[in-house]
């Protein structure tokens, strides 16, 4: 390995691990629906969410850095990709919507359901994967680490800047599950009850805006690229 090749994939590496734990840190969408497991299943629904999150943001990293995807997803593909994520979002909103409708803490009859998205890893890489503006997130996120001259887009140290963002994000998640695990016995049963209801219905909310900002964008651009020119 060269001098020049072990300065960029250091690069990717150190980078990556502070994006991706900033990224993971932030409060949206993930990190409501990983506490609302996490208070309703425990430690593992927890990190499963985050995991799930987790392996959608260091893929799409991975695109960006390794030069494969510099505008986001144009033309027909953008159609048909941000019409697919259309179709999860309104699922997904259907399915939070059955379960605060009934108590979340006996959803056994909902489940069965919504039991394609029962799963929590599965639920995770839903709510990253659906919403089309993650992937203009990194593309904007590497292309700023470029021109500031912190870091060079080059395929070979791809994989270093995909493995630290992904294991960042799971360090955020394990630490979160812990706080979540040990900070739920300080709430009686009732109090559990409303906080994950809370949370569901932030979630729904969030479901139908991201469904109708989809359908705005695609009505004005079409095919062409989201970004900003």
């Amino acid at each position: 390995m060269t001098s020049e090749m072990f300065k960029l994939i250091y690069a990717a590496i150190t980078q990556g691990l502070l994006i991706g734990f900033c990224t993971a840190a932030l409060i949206g969408p993930v990190n409501l629906l990983a506490i609302r497991k996490g208070i309703l299943g425990g430690f593992q629904e927890l990190f499963m969410v985050g995991l799930g999150a987790a392996f959608v943001d260091a893929s799409f990293a991975y695109i960006v850095f390794a030069g494969l995807s510099k505008d986001g997803i144009v033309g027909a593909g953008k159609i048909i990709i941000w019409g697919v994520s259309l179709v999860f979002l309104l699922y997904l909103a259907y399915s939070i919507f059955l379960e605060i409708r009934e108590d979340p803490t006996a959803t056994s009859a909902v489940k069965k359901q919504i039991q394609f998205v029962d799963n929590s890893f599965v639920m995770g890489f839903l709510i990253a994967a659906s919403n089309p503006f993650t992937l203009i997130y990194w593309v904007g996120m590497v292309g700023t680490l470029q021109l500031s001259g912190n870091i060079e887009l080059a395929g070979g140290a791809a994989t270093s800047f995909f493995s630290a963002i992904l294991v960042s994000e799971m360090v955020w998640f394990m630490a979160l599950g812990i706080a979540v695990h040990y900070s739920r016995n300080l709430f009686n049963r009732h109090m559990l009850k409303t906080i994950t209801w809370i949370f569901g219905l932030a979630l729904f909310g969030y479901y139908i805006f991201m469904a109708t900002k989809v359908v705005l964008n695609l009505i004005h651009t079409g095919g062409a690229s989201a970004l900003p020119h």
